[in-house]
């Protein structure tokens, strides 16, 4: 089988998923707003506060992470352990408190809201049926950041939520494993260094529908070429109003924020909108 018929195998089911018809038509009235572990700047993240505050503000797409917990089931949280982001260490007595060592009713013991502030205090683990509850109508960008692909699918499968979410992680040999489950799912390319134009057409043959990039180290070329490849371009984690701008003005279709009520503003006010290409 030759290159270009790999790549339409690929790609083809991805492309054809409705999320995308949904944010390109968004997209041309101004960058898509994307909420970072939801509302994150005044909520704590990956909770159901944060979510719902997140597509209050305006956010077409509302990111979050997930884990598996020990017993399998999916769960909202960012890092390796609960440490920063619950009381884990005050309930357990002991630090590195990782979430793939607990049961789902041991990590929805835990407090997840009280470190922001006392308001939030209560706030559990979502796990992913919940999170996907709260957030609709909008678009969940589902980030894995540990967790068996087949599981993830399956459990997406369960929910009746394959054409209604984005995947997306930086471990590329995963998103794989996911394609290669589910080739309708649509999928994101996370990564963080100078993007290259290998990595663009890698992320063009998995079917990826979404480059999702540092913009710290996403340049205009770069942006353009990813774009040319007919991906969508996001970039992360944008919040001060100069770098929404710029973000827009080089051609992102997407950007994801903390601050996603003050970008839904700006994207209100015309002032994301594409410039003519």
């Amino acid at each position: 089988m030759s290159a270009a018929v790999l790549f339409a195998a690929a790609s083809m089911p991805a492309q054809q998923s409705p999320i995308w018809q949904r944010l390109r038509d968004a997209a041309k009235e101004g960058a898509v707003v994307v909420a970072h572990r939801g509302a994150s700047e005044d909520f704590p993240e990956n909770t159901i506060a944060a979510l719902r505050a997140g597509a209050a503000a305006g956010a077409l797409v509302v990111e979050f992470d997930v884990q598996q917990t020990k017993d399998g089931a999916w769960v909202l949280l960012h890092d390796a352990t609960c440490d920063r982001t619950t009381d884990a260490v005050a309930r357990m007595g002991r630090k590195d408190v990782r979430i793939d060592a607990l049961t789902l009713a041991e990590a929805r013991a835990l407090d997840a809201g009280a470190w922001k502030g006392k308001a939030f205090a209560g706030e559990p683990l979502p796990t992913l049926a919940e999170a996907l509850a709260a957030i609709h109508p909008a678009i969940p960008l589902v980030e894995r950041k540990a967790g068996d692909a087949k599981a993830l699918v399956a459990e997406l499968r369960r929910l009746e939520a394959i054409d209604r979410v984005v995947v997306q992680a930086f471990d590329w040999p995963w998103l794989r494993e996911v394609r290669a489950a589910e080739p309708k799912l649509a999928l994101g390319a996370l990564g963080s260094k100078a993007l290259s134009k290998a990595q663009i057409d890698e992320a063009a043959q998995m079917g990826c529908g979404l480059v999702h990039w540092d913009h710290r180290t996403l340049d205009v070329a770069a942006a353009a070429q990813a774009r040319a490849s007919g991906a969508m371009l996001c970039v992360y984690t944008v919040d001060p109003d100069v770098l929404l701008l710029g973000a827009a003005a080089i051609g992102c279709d997407l950007i994801t924020t903390n601050r996603p009520a003050r970008m839904a503003t700006l994207r209100r006010d015309g002032l994301l909108r594409p410039a003519a290409r």
